[in-house]
């Protein structure tokens, strides 16, 4: 009889019971507002930031996709819940081995357009990608290749081949600046299976590429840029392979650069941070120069993490997310975002 009567009250709840909803969870924002804060906790890897204005976009490895593909995600430049992903898809079919990259993330000033480089690869080679374009396409559709596709293919005035790009930026609305060089594929060789490649990119200098007509040149004064950025005055920072530590400027339609300074080591990556130029200049170290300084001033960057790479300025304020890695490879640790602000 206590068996019956359990059943029929199972059952009865059974009857009673809400059908099972699943809901998306409500967006969150950042955990906390000090600074500086970690804005990415992705188990895989998460390079390239750039911001245009309170969104974040940046280069996704998700764990979640098969082959190693690497997404576009925006993000909220404060932290919290990612307000868009786009990958570039599944394998078409079992026998697709090939790998598409997407980095060198550019939000266009309206936000509406995204530009990015799309290299595609296969999981079986280890010697680089056998398809390399600039790609601009709807930041809600970044996989759209209907638009502008540039492949990258082309000759310095020096007669250098060249077949990668870096640094990707809007010059203006319809015109992107780049980084314009080759691409290097190094090994280091061991034992079994520990036979390590990867790739290292050499700059020719700095870049123009118009998006509506496909043309592109070296910007005039360019030549050897390894480093730049956006200038107060219309003009650019710049950093040239044969002196990595000073800063030079070109002003607005000028094609010779005049000294600004000298940062205390060679610079890795050059931003303008609140109107003032501000570099990755060691593993846990950016340096930035105000108005008037002789000495660099020095901020410590990632700190009891890997080294940082890159800096994307937060315009408007004198923040900037930073590219940190998790730890210390020869190759690279996979990376994470963290929100920093000069003093």
């Amino acid at each position: 009889m206590r068996f019956l009567i359990l059943c029929c009250g199972l059952l009865a709840a059974c009857e009673h019971a809400a059908t099972f909803v699943v809901a998306a969870p409500d967006s969150l924002g950042p955990r906390t507002l000090a600074v500086p804060r970690r804005l990415t906790f992705n188990t895989g890897d998460d390079r390239t930031p750039a911001v245009t204005g309170t969104v974040l976009a940046y280069s996704r490895l998700d764990a979640d996709e098969q082959g190693n593909e690497r997404c576009l995600a925006l993000l909220p430049v404060d932290g919290g819940t990612i307000l868009r992903e786009t990958c570039p898809g599944p394998p078409r079919s079992p026998a697709d081995t090939f790998v598409d990259t997407w980095t060198e993330t550019a939000l266009s000033a309206d936000g509406r357009q995204v530009a990015y480089l799309w290299q595609q690869g296969s999981m079986i080679s280890v010697l680089g990608f056998w398809s390399t374009s600039v790609v601009v396409a709807p930041a809600d559709r970044a996989g759209d290749r209907s638009g502008f596709v540039w492949p990258i293919r082309f000759l310095t005035p020096g007669g250098r081949v060249g077949d990668a790009v870096s640094a990707i930026s809007w010059a203006d609305a319809h015109t992107l600046r780049l980084l314009m060089g080759y691409e290097f594929i190094f090994k280091v060789k061991g034992g079994g299976l520990q036979r390590y490649t990867d790739t290292t990119f050499q700059s020719y200098g700095l870049g123009q590429l118009d998006v509506t007509t496909g043309t592109f040149a070296f910007v005039p004064g360019g030549d050897s840029v390894y480093a730049y950025a956006a200038a107060p005055d219309g003009g650019l920072w710049i950093v040239r392979n044969q002196d990595s530590t000073r800063l030079l400027h070109l002003a607005p339609g000028a094609d010779s650069a005049t000294d600004v300074g000298v940062f205390g080591g060679p610079v890795r990556w050059l931003a303008n941070v609140g109107g003032v130029p501000a570099a990755v200049v060691s593993d846990v170290r950016v340096e930035w120069l105000e108005p008037g300084d002789s000495v660099p001033r020095q901020l410590p960057v990632g700190v009891g993490e890997g080294p940082v790479r890159r800096i994307a300025p937060v315009a408007g304020t004198r923040r900037f997310v930073a590219e940190i890695e998790r730890g210390t490879d020869l190759f690279g640790d996979p990376a994470n975002l963290w929100l920093y602000e000069l003093p």
